[in-house]
């Protein structure tokens, strides 16, 4: 029985929040919080003390870089992945090396990468279950 995750959504976006609930909500044992800037997602972070923040890069009140320096101040154990429709995935990168936990995906990407993504964060008994024939073509590549 896989064990329960915490994962933090952050974006000023009501629909990008409620669109990754519903990608992350299909896996049962992780548990999705929401924040809408940076100054919420260290309120919730203290709170619920997630393993992953997802954090969109522009946001009103605190932006995703300033979170994710505040949030590895406060928790250093949550790992931060940094989401934006608005750098070129270079800069993003970029400021993800310096500021985050190394992992950016743009947010037209998110739907393909983001499980995979929060996966290597996980200790192997939390992550979500690929399928088998996804995880045999997930191999090859």
């Amino acid at each position: 029985m896989p064990i329960p995750a915490k994962i933090l959504v952050v974006d000023d976006q009501p629909l990008v929040r409620s669109t990754l609930r519903s990608l992350l909500g299909e896996h049962r044992h992780w548990h999705i919080y929401e924040a809408e800037n940076g100054k919420l997602a260290l309120e919730r972070v203290r709170k619920e003390k997630p393993q992953v923040a997802v954090l969109d890069i522009v946001m009103p009140e605190m932006n995703g870089i300033e979170a994710a320096y505040e949030i590895s101040r406060v928790a250093p154990a949550t790992k931060v992945i940094l989401i934006s429709s608005y750098y070129t995935p270079q800069e993003a990168n970029l400021l993800a090396r310096l500021f985050g936990d190394g992992t950016f995906i743009q947010k037209s990407e998110v739907g393909k990468q983001l499980i995979t993504a929060i996966n290597r964060f996980l200790p192997e008994e939390s992550r979500a279950v690929t399928p088998s024939h996804l995880r045999a073509s997930l191999k090859r590549d």
